[in-house]
């Protein structure tokens, strides 16, 4: 997958909309115009000092990681805990995620090998 500047617009628009922000209150909060936030989230322009304000706020909120890569989840800092916490519990999710994911695959699996061996 190749990241495009609508895919990190909306990514953009996530993180904010996991802040209960709108974007007049994310503008005023930075400085700026509501415009700017808006053309960035749309995929339709801006700066890069733009972007580069708005990753470093959101940086201060939010683990960003995967902020450029092909695999993006919100992640919300956690102050009362320690880095390697932080990350076993990112690791515990994704772990969860891809257990319900697999476990369906598997039940199919068997359920195909079964009905080919009952013929």
């Amino acid at each position: 997958m190749n990241l495009t500047i609508t895919d990190l617009g909306e990514r953009l628009q996530m993180l904010r909309k996991a802040m209960e922000l709108s974007q007049k209150e994310l503008a005023a909060t930075l400085e700026v115009q509501q415009n700017q936030i808006s053309r960035l989230e749309n995929g339709i322009g801006g700066t890069l000092e733009m972007l580069l304000q708005l990753v470093n706020y959101y940086g201060e909120h939010f683990h960003l990681h995967s902020m450029f890569s092909e695999e993006f989840e919100v992640i919300k800092k956690s102050e009362n805990l320690s880095q390697p916490l932080v990350y076993n519990s990112i690791a515990v999710e994704r772990l969860k995620l891809l257990k319900t994911e697999f476990s369906d695959q598997i039940t199919d699996i068997i359920s195909i090998i079964e009905k080919e061996g009952s013929c």
